[in-house]
């Protein structure tokens, strides 16, 4: 069977690797296709598309969006993403770093109030885009805690720890707008952020705003919660699609292609733009 992985990231956001460095090894993994889907961010676009046709591995341009729906936090992949699409998404982007850098500064005083001393102008001056999973791995780097795991369990835990999130977007006006845009809608790891009776109510919603489809397959994801999304995609005439959420060595024991999303789920995607 031939795989594709539809959700890493790289130094353009909070992993570790390159986009030319994550073509590799997928080449390596024998992966087909891949989506580089930083944070709030398109950066690493222009590289992944020089070096995808030289290296052998079709290369899909993404990011993904922090979004809200019923409260809670969700997340929405913006696939298939041209170069207008990009253009429209830094502009974006704008408005939601400003209030990420904001929150980054809260988090920041936050902790060092509370005994943790972190010094976010170095953190600053390592990495791009900023988010918690940099506070996670400077917390491991100075013994505060084991894992990144832990820290986003406990330290960073939004409402139980450190963490106050900054404003987010409406999941369902950003999946219409991502459609508008030209570039396709799949909602993230579902079952990490809703309940299943939410996300079987959100599903006909979404549909009709113009989601395209879901991860059904996903790295944390068990047998039964993998059958359970499939038969929910087939349902609402959604494409099962899915990815490891690659980070590199800022997330513990994540490889890329462990999900084991199917090749044709890159395929059924390409089909909505093409």
């Amino acid at each position: 069977m031939e795989f594709c992985d539809l959700h890493n990231h790289s130094i353009y956001s909070d992993g570790t690797y390159t986009p030319k460095q994550l073509l590799e090894y997928a080449k390596e993994k024998g992966l087909l296709a891949i989506a580089l889907t930083d944070h709030n961010s398109v950066d690493g676009a222009c590289e992944l598309e020089k070096y995808a046709k030289e290296i052998g591995v079709c290369a899909v341009v993404g990011s993904e969006l922090t979004t809200e729906y019923l409260g809670k936090e969700t997340h929405l992949l913006a696939l298939f993403l041209s170069e207008s699409a990009r253009e429209k998404m830094k502009e974006f982007f704008k408005e939601r770093k400003r209030l990420k850098e904001e929150s980054n500064q809260c988090l920041a005083k936050a902790l060092n109030e509370g005994g943790y001393k972190i010094d976010y102008e170095e953190l600053k001056k390592r990495y791009k885009n900023i988010n918690r999973a940099h506070f996670a791995k400077r917390l491991v780097e100075l013994g505060y805690v084991k894992t990144t795991k832990e820290a986003f369990d406990t330290v960073l835990k939004e409402g139980n720890g450190f963490y106050v999130s900054s404003p987010r977007p409406d999941l369902l006006s950003t999946i219409k707008w991502i459609r508008d845009i030209g570039a396709v809608p799949v909602l993230a790891h579902p079952l990490l952020s809703l309940e299943k009776e939410e996300l079987e109510g959100l599903l006909p919603l979404a549909k009709e705003k113009g989601l395209a489809g879901f991860e059904c397959y996903y790295r944390l994801f068990t047998k039964e919660q993998i059958q359970y999304l499939c038969a929910l995609a087939d349902k609402y005439g959604l494409v099962k699609s899915g990815g490891s959420d690659f980070h590199g060595g800022m997330k513990d024991g994540v490889d890329m292609g462990y999900a084991s999303v199917p090749y044709e789920a890159y395929l059924e995607l390409r089909k909505i733009v093409t």
